[in-house]
């Protein structure tokens, strides 16, 4: 599988000289393909993770935690953004929107999670950080009816928390999408996650074969 992965990434770089008119640009896990502008949208690719890193039992704490920030932003829509965790060393960052999210997203989350089978209560602190779109903006834009996905080259969408952005996926683009989606969304709010090989996911249901023709007996 990974030999695999690492052709496609190959094939994607050859691809990228064809179709990006400036040079890429460089993101932790990302290739900036087209920068936002005040007028289009951005597009990045994501390189396939090739190198698996080994689990490390100090997430699961952490990961309890996320869960209860998540929990947090859902309850407080206009006051937080989605949360995220950052490793090396883990921490978890809750972003805020106002004053009043701040004092919500400042506040230790406590607990009790079982890495490796050990009971372990934790109080983790987030760190707290300004975000610009609220929990309730990034939904809004994947809450629309039929919104982004009514395009045919847009097979998925979901919400970088990291970035604080809506993600679109799509396995084609050109500058007339990238300017009507920051006409209709923002370019601040919505990105473009290019796949060639991208598309939706398709549920293959067993079929039984034809009953037998039983007047050739």
């Amino acid at each position: 599988m990974r030999p695999m992965r690492a052709f496609r990434s190959f094939a994607v770089l050859l691809l990228l000289y064809g179709i990006t008119a400036v040079p890429a640009f460089l993101l932790p896990g990302k290739v900036i393909l087209q920068h936002a502008t005040a007028e289009s949208v951005e597009v990045h690719w994501e390189p396939p993770d090739i190198l698996d890193e080994p689990y490390d039992s100090r997430i699961e704490p952490y990961n309890h935690a996320l869960d209860l920030a998540q929990g947090r932003a859902e309850a407080h829509p206009d006051d937080l953004a989605p949360p995220y965790l950052l490793r090396h060393p883990w921490r978890l960052v809750a972003p805020y929107t106002s004053a009043h999210g701040r004092e919500l997203a400042v506040a230790p989350l406590r607990g009790v999670s079982w890495p490796n089978g050990v009971r372990t209560p934790f109080t983790i602190t987030p760190e707290v950080r300004r975000a610009r779109n609220s929990t309730a903006e990034l939904m809004a834009v994947l809450e629309l009816d039929p919104g982004p996905l009514a395009d045919d080259r847009v097979f998925g969408a979901g919400i970088d928390p990291e970035r604080n952005l809506v993600i679109l996926d799509v396995n084609a683009f050109d500058q007339e999408l990238r300017r009507r989606l920051a006409r209709e969304y923002g370019s601040d709010l919505v990105t473009l996650r290019w796949d060639p090989w991208g598309g939706p996911a398709v549920l293959l249901l067993d079929r039984q074969p034809p009953p037998a023709d039983r007047t050739s007996a």
